[in-house]
């Protein structure tokens, strides 16, 4: 189980980027190198200089706010933000490569934030969590990339309603994450996690087999 959870995200984005109509590795390679070590960087500074292990506590609020803000909040704003600001590329590529950011960041983040929890032997966050965060990654490249290939005059309404849409669909897991503490698993949580990871998949095989729009 310890190897599904280090291989099955970077296992993931290599599979989608290998389908993906418009782009090659080579294209993503900053974005894959950038999300490794921005990873690896803030996991040594949480190790050892910041003890910032989650504690379970009564409130279901504050467990959840808490695993959202760290979890999905500051990293995906902070990264996304700082990528659309940095590139001076077009609008698709940046939503495009967006993924791979994301995913390669989780695929250090996520795993290090299981194997360091007082959890770490659980069976959701070892196998669906991963699940989860390549979901969400991709998620949030294929909703920028939608609204980055929409007509010019509705693009910033369009790239202001894929930011709204990442945060939302970025309450399922630490949502579920913390349904399962108080609920325990069960068969229920493992089908939504697949369910939401396939739908991600399918978002990004409709828009794999759209022209790309250069006006």
């Amino acid at each position: 189980m310890y190897l599904f959870l280090i291989s099955f995200i970077p296992l993931f984005a290599f599979a989608v980027i290998a389908l993906d109509k418009n782009y090659t590795f080579r294209n993503f390679a900053p974005q894959i190198v950038a999300g490794l070590i921005v990873a690896t960087a803030i996991c040594c500074i949480k190790e050892f200089f910041i003890y910032s292990r989650h504690f379970w506590i009564d409130s279901i609020a504050q467990n959840f706010t808490a695993l959202f803000a760290n979890n999905i909040l500051f990293p995906a704003i902070i990264l996304t933000a700082v990528h659309f600001a940095i590139l001076k590329d077009d609008m698709e590529y940046k939503a495009a490569s967006l993924f791979a950011l994301l995913a390669f960041f989780y695929a250090v983040f996520k795993p290090y934030s299981t194997i360091s929890s007082m959890e770490r032997h659980s069976k959701f966050l070892l196998l669906y969590e991963p699940i989860l965060y390549a979901g969400f990654s991709l998620f949030v490249s294929v909703f920028f990339r939608f609204a980055a290939t929409a007509q010019k005059s509705t693009r910033i309404a369009l790239i202001l309603a894929a930011a709204i849409l990442s945060l939302g669909v970025g309450i399922i897991p630490p949502l579920l994450q913390t349904y399962r503490y108080f609920n325990g698993e069960s068969p229920l949580l493992y089908a939504v996690a697949l369910g939401y990871t396939g739908l991600a998949l399918a978002l990004f095989f409709v828009k794999n087999t759209k022209n790309k729009d250069l006006d």
